[in-house]
């Protein structure tokens, strides 16, 4: 049974700041990390399906209204920064990084190499498909659609849809 707001089996260990308005609904098997330097604030009437994942050491995640995460989608150390704009569909599975291991020093481990933060923006209407990989310092513009399975390495324009692994266009809203 679906009901307005969050589910006594997500987990919600959040010790930043933290904005959920009565409006959002968090549904079953969800789970919000977020360190002392993090901060979340979702918009009006937010929905997150059944076991997504929100995970921020420091940072922020800011949604506008009606924005949907489907089943399953992680949202992982944007520490950058992560906006969403409003009326916004995630389909299941997909996933947002806001950071990338170092790698550049061979004769260092990736683990203590710096690590490359960058701002994601996602514009208002848009519909991200099953599936999807959206990376580091990715701005994709108001009304697009990105496919399912995509992988979007770089900006993405107002309107523009498209698919694959990289994401390439395909026409135009």
């Amino acid at each position: 049974m679906i009901r307005r707001g969050i589910h006594p089996s997500a987990v919600i260990d959040w010790s930043g700041e933290i904005r959920l308005p009565e409006s959002t609904v968090i549904e079953p098997g969800c789970v919000f990390f977020g360190g002392p330097a993090a901060r979340l604030a979702l918009g009006e009437q937010n929905t997150i399906y059944p076991n997504c994942v929100f995970r921020l050491e420091r940072g922020f995640i800011e949604t506008g209204s009606r924005v949907s995460f489907g089943p399953g989608c992680l949202i992982y150390e944007t520490r950058g920064g992560l906006r969403i704009g409003d009326h916004c569909l995630l389909a299941g599975g997909v996933k947002i990084a806001g950071v990338n291991h170092g790698y550049a020093d061979g004769d260092m481990p990736i683990r203590d190499q710096a690590a490359r933060e960058a701002m994601v923006e996602i514009g208002s209407d848009v519909w991200i498909g099953m599936g999807a990989v959206i990376l580091p310092g990715v701005r994709i513009g108001h009304g697009a659609v990105i496919g399912a399975g995509s992988v979007v390495t770089s900006n993405v324009e107002a309107r523009t849809i498209g698919v694959g692994a990289p994401f390439r266009v395909t026409g135009r809203r």
